[in-house]
């Protein structure tokens, strides 16, 4: 999920709002940190489980045959293969990647998030291409509803519904596209314990690659597959065929969880330096650092004020605010308060640099323009805000990144780590977002209606509108 899409970054600041709506009201439960390792997981869940065990042989064209283990308790479920264990956890809304030599902690929301938009992102261009009279790739998933839905597990209401034909018996049933089979099943005789039924949605949801109502039928059906044939793709690929046979299936009524224990966790992504801003908030929030108080802001302010360097006074004054949390109330004529008596002297200064009107642009200064703020002391704000504005003349992404660590190593501003999310979700990086967002949601620094409370809001919105996967 690295790739950066050209085109997304005003989808994504407009499905941002569309969702970031309401009130927040108060601090919901703080997220697990990211850099909790397997121990820490392991303490916040029960000792044991029931859980239903599930083996399939998994054959595919091209492929060798591999066999996969499933696991479904009443609040988690895994899948697990030769080289990988996934777990959704749905109490801790976590899913964990344990990978040989790799424990990797992320958020559930990520990738529901990441579902929905990349739906409504590829909805969007195969409108547009439609409207431009291009016809679509001949891998039908491209731009086809139903494989669209298919591949990210949700339905769209920006594309028109393709009803599937279902056709069997009790036992064995099949689901027709028009005339071509998407599908079939023979199913277990035994249903599954009560308790784990309705986990069933999001389970067939996220283990198998399976349209939404095929998925919603083998769970409301209540019984495993004996058998399952299933045409899917990936976006490029033409559909193939791939048959889950079970070879065997037991309840344990004492399952440990199922994530190996002194197992360190490792940052989401390890390219450019999002390791360095991984470690170096899971050390912000260890240490519980806070940024310096008010009155070393308005300090600072004050001494550059003195050597007339208005826009490095404006600066401070700026990141006292985002430094305090949550929003300063607007400033009125001969507002008394420090804060605005400060903006009233720093602004005329401000305003008489030159570079005032180059720092905020809607878009952020090219290359050629940066090297003049070099010798201010508080440049690292300006870089961060840069970084999630459109991009200058010259600037590499990876630039902008290492912006990012530079500001975020500078000061314990929870805030900033807002920021630092919305580059890298803008970025199409939605697992290293929710690191970042979730980080900063547990330093010391955070409060209730700071920046990152719209995060709060778009986890509540996703449950609320996307429930299945919750």
């Amino acid at each position: 999920m690295s790739v950066v899409r050209p085109g997304f970054t005003r989808f994504w600041a407009a499905a941002l709002m569309a969702i970031c709506v309401g009130t927040v009201r108060g601090l919901p439960a703080l997220p697990v940190s990211p850099a909790a390792d397997s121990d820490a997981v392991l303490a916040l869940r029960p000792a044991a489980h029931g859980e239903l065990r599930l083996q399939y042989r998994k054959e595919e064209p091209g492929t060798t045959a591999q066999q996969v283990s499933l696991g479904l308790a009443a609040d988690y479920h895994y899948i697990q293969t030769s080289d990988e264990v996934r777990i959704y956890d749905y109490q801790l809304r976590r899913i964990f990647w344990v990978r040989p030599g790799d424990f990797v902690n992320n958020s559930l929301y990520a990738e529901v998030w990441f579902r929905a938009m990349e739906l409504k992102n590829r909805a969007l261009l195969g409108g547009m291409l439609s409207g431009a009279g291009i016809v679509g790739s001949k891998a039908p998933n491209a731009t086809d509803p139903f494989w669209l839905e298919t591949e990210l597990g949700m339905v769209s209401t920006d594309l028109p519904h393709r009803e599937l034909k279902k056709v069997g018996d009790k036992s064995r049933v099949r689901w027709l596209l028009d005339t071509e089979e998407v599908a079939s099943v023979r199913y277990d005789k035994d249903p599954v314990p009560d308790a784990l039924k309705p986990g069933l949605h999001r389970f067939w949801r996220t283990i198998v690659q399976l349209h939404p109502d095929i998925a919603d039928a083998l769970a409301a059906d209540g019984r495993v597959p004996a058998e399952l044939s299933i045409k899917a793709s990936r976006l490029g690929k033409e559909p193939s065929v791939a048959h889950w046979t079970l070879t065997s299936k037991r309840w344990e009524p004492s399952a440990p969880y199922p994530l190996p224990a002194h197992l360190p966790a490792k940052p989401t992504e390890s390219d450019g330096v999002f390791p360095d801003i991984y470690s170096t908030l899971a050390k912000r929030v260890s240490d519980k650092a806070l940024p310096v108080n008010s009155g070393a802001y308005m300090a600072r302010a004050e001494a550059a004020i003195g050597n007339r360097a208005g826009l490095e006074a404006l600066l401070w004054v700026l990141e006292m605010s985002l430094a305090e949390g949550t929003p300063i109330a607007p400033c009125v004529d001969k507002d008394p308060r420090p804060y605005c008596t400060m903006l009233v002297r720093a602004g005329p200064l401000a305003k008489a640099d030159p570079r005032t009107a180059i720092a905020f642009m809607k878009q952020a200064p090219d290359q050629a323009d940066r090297a003049q703020f070099a010798n201010l002391p508080n440049a690292y704000l300006l870089r961060l805000l840069w970084a999630t504005r459109p991009p200058g003349k010259g600037v590499e992404r990876n630039e902008s990144e290492r912006d990012l660590l530079a500001a975020l190593q500078a000061s314990p501003v929870a805030n900033f780590c807002k920021d630092t999310g919305d580059f890298y979700a803008a970025g199409w990086q939605p697992f290293a977002a929710w690191q970042a967002w979730d980080f900063g949601r547990l330093m010391a620094g955070h409060r209730s209606g700071d920046l990152l409370s719209s995060i709060d809001t778009l986890e509540t919105s996703l449950a609320t509108q996307v429930a299945v996967f919750f």
